[in-house]
């Protein structure tokens, strides 16, 4: 497999019809997935047209969702793309258009400890860069640990870095040995498929399918594996194709985590990105987990070597985390 290949956007005249081989999650990877999935449970108030509403707030600034304060607007409908190939197309050419940006915002982490009823959670200082098409960098701050939450990747590699004692832990994974969406919600996955880099292995020997059907004001992209089970469901706004929803399955065909986009902001002729992310997730046991980010003003950043360097590589560090993971065939495992 080419060390590049998970992330790039699909070609303007042959679009991939890519399989991936779905496999059980370990508890590892069910324990990154609950925790990373809490990184954004507060700031501000959206529906995104999916039903998530006004914020109560509990404690020191930490909001939960609890429905809409007020009934949005009803979205224009505008007519939908013809085929998949051909909305696959214009999320390519979107994908295209990317340029490398930094922003900051605020965030929140809430997540649930083994053996522990209720739920931590932590508002942070965040700060995130983009440097399309497989780079990115994503570092939350809690008290005065301003690398708190560290989230990246580059061409070849991914990683997530935990600093709270009670969640201790360092996650490094090859791209090239994803065999499944189990455990990566905080993948940088996420952030590129939000701004329309929608990650497919296209060297991988089994290949899905997409479909398309309209839903509304939404052209609905769905890719399903060898057997037919849906991996992944894309929500694509038809007015502006925009992502504003994106579903993540698991191995069983049930909804694992949704993700849910809004606030699109233009950065580039031809290339936005969203100001709101919200991703919601169920454990094992039912308890939802969820995550939210509100992202101030993006700009455009093109970034030096050096910088490259220092952004989009693993900490080196590893002595800070008491227990450290390695993706081995698609599954996590405890070095």
């Amino acid at each position: 497999m080419k060390a590049n290949s998970k992330f790039q956007a699909p070609n303007l005249k042959q679009i991939p019809n890519s399989k991936s081989k779905i496999r059980n999650g370990t508890s590892p990877g069910l324990a990154f997935r609950s925790l990373v999935l809490r990184i954004w449970d507060l700031f501000g108030i959206w529906c995104l047209g999916f039903g998530i509403s006004a914020l109560g707030a509990v404690g020191a600034g930490i909001v939960l969702l609890a429905g809409c304060a007020a009934q949005q607007p009803a979205l224009r409908v505008c007519p939908g793309k013809a085929t998949a190939a051909e909305a696959l197309q214009t999320l390519a050419a979107r994908a295209q258009s990317a340029i490398p940006v930094r922003a900051s915002g605020r965030a929140a982490i809430t997540y649930h400890v083994p053996d522990r009823r209720k739920p931590e959670q932590h508002a942070m200082g965040m700060q995130l860069r983009l440097n399309p098409p497989s780079e990115v960098y994503l570092q939350g701050g809690i008290a005065v640990d301003e690398r708190a939450v560290v989230m990246g990747s580059n061409q070849e590699q991914f990683w997530l870095a935990l600093r709270p004692r009670e969640i201790s832990s360092y996650y490094l994974g090859e791209w090239q040995e994803v065999r499944d969406f189990e455990g990566l919600m905080m993948s940088p996955m996420v952030v590129l498929e939000a701004v329309g880099i929608v990650v497919e292995p296209e060297t991988m020997e089994d290949a899905a399918s997409w479909t398309l059907r309209q839903e509304g004001a939404y052209d609905v992209l769905t890719r399903r594996d060898e057997r037919g089970r849906p991996v992944k469901r894309l929500h694509i706004y038809a007015c502006d194709y925009t992502i504003r929803k994106i579903e993540y399955f698991d191995p069983r065909g049930r909804v694992a985590a949704v993700a849910q986009l809004g606030g699109y902001q233009a950065v580039a002729e031809g290339f936005q990105t969203p100001t709101r992310i919200d991703i919601v997730s169920t454990r094992p046991d039912q308890r939802t987990d969820s995550i939210r980010i509100e992202i101030g003003t993006v700009r455009p950043t093109p970034f030096t070597d050096k910088q490259r360097e220092g952004l989009f590589q693993p900490p080196r560090d590893l002595n800070r985390y008491e227990r450290i993971y390695h993706l081995k065939e698609g599954q996590w495992v405890l070095q």
